[in-house]
């Protein structure tokens, strides 16, 4: 019995040059050089240099601030976010064109940093709320012209806070995490700085300071995480950020229609203003972080479900060490 073999027939040139082409090209991208600890804290130096010019402009002086009247000219929110917007995709460019260095290790001590400070920030936006309240008589609903309390100041601190987040978009782009920086991501960042600049514009001495003490008790939750996951330390409470964001965005509509029926006589247009302004806020952040979620949880339960599928198919294999991931990226979730 003769048994017929076939000899392998030779690649053709045009299909070697191929096959040659695709085992070179890894080669040809560039290795991002490890960026020396100098560089690291320079660039840590540069954050420290943006905080002082910011809170120089922030922490002013309470009797400066002309509650009721024009606290900021819309001029400022409206070239802050206009030069937000334009300058994310010459970011990227600049980044995909002349960074040669690994972005990741060089902003580590930087985002440590930033996110160490948010946590320091919102905690003490928090107390002042907390201390207006409860210690110092302002109203905690219906409040029309409680200008005595301190709220106000917070509120004002809060806004101007909103100018300081864009820090983490642009950390996002300088580290190449381009798919992070969706549309929920640049809309939350763009509106929310037109909604609050509304807010001191229309009401900065009334109700408004619920949406910022919630908000500020989030982002301490929220910045923690970061800091944590920088540092390589276990969050226990990052699977419930996303639900309480979303419970943040109801708590606060729910409020705003408390405010409304319980506001006195006194009341004027630009307070129902307000109020219709953050319920429009919190209505198209509440849709579209519940769609994001909805997606995320899609997305776990369909690989969770392959992965089961694939241990069944496959056989029993001997055991062997866990690799940690080295990766100290932040949440995949959307900021709020």
């Amino acid at each position: 019995m003769c048994v017929k073999t076939e000899t392998p027939m030779a690649p053709r040139p045009s299909e070697a040059a191929g096959k040659q082409k695709m085992v070179e090209k890894p080669s040809e991208s560039k290795a991002l050089a490890e960026p020396s600890m100098l560089a690291r804290y320079t660039c840590a130096s540069i954050l420290m240099g943006i905080f002082a010019i910011w809170g120089k402009f922030t922490f002013v002086e309470e009797s400066e601030l002309r509650v009721g009247d024009e606290m900021h000219s819309y001029l400022y929110p409206m070239g802050f976010t206009a030069f937000y917007l334009v300058s994310l995709p010459l970011l990227r460019r600049l980044v995909d064109t002349f960074v040669t260095v690994d972005m990741k290790l060089l902003l580590t001590e930087s985002m440590i940093l930033y996110n160490a400070a948010q946590v320091l920030l919102n905690g003490w936006m928090v107390y002042r709320f907390l201390d207006a309240v409860i210690l110092r008589g302002h109203p905690f609903v219906g409040a029309v012209n409680a200008t005595a309390t301190g709220a106000s100041y917070t509120v004002w601190v809060h806004y101007c806070d909103k100018y300081l987040e864009f820090l983490d978009t642009y950390f996002m782009v300088l580290r190449g995490k381009m798919d992070q920086v969706s549309f929920l991501h640049v809309y939350h960042h763009f509106t929310i700085a037109w909604a609050w600049w509304l807010g001191i514009w229309f009401w900065p001495q009334g109700d408004c300071y619920f949406g910022a003490l919630l908000n500020s008790l989030i982002h301490v939750m929220m910045y923690s995480y970061y800091t944590m996951t920088l540092m390589r330390i276990s969050c226990p409470w990052k699977k419930y950020l996303t639900m309480a964001q979303l419970a943040q965005f109801t708590t606060v509509v729910i409020y705003s229609a408390v405010s409304f029926y319980v506001l006195p006589s006194e009341t004027e247009w630009k307070h129902f203003a307000a109020l219709a302004c953050q319920c429009g806020e919190m209505i198209s952040l509440f849709l579209l972080f519940l769609h994001f979620y909805r997606k995320k949880y899609n997305n776990n339960k369909k690989s969770s479900g392959a992965e089961n599928k694939a241990k069944k198919v496959m056989p029993r294999a001997p055991a062997s060490p866990v690799r940690t991931s080295e990766s100290s990226d932040t949440s995949d979730s959307e900021s709020d």
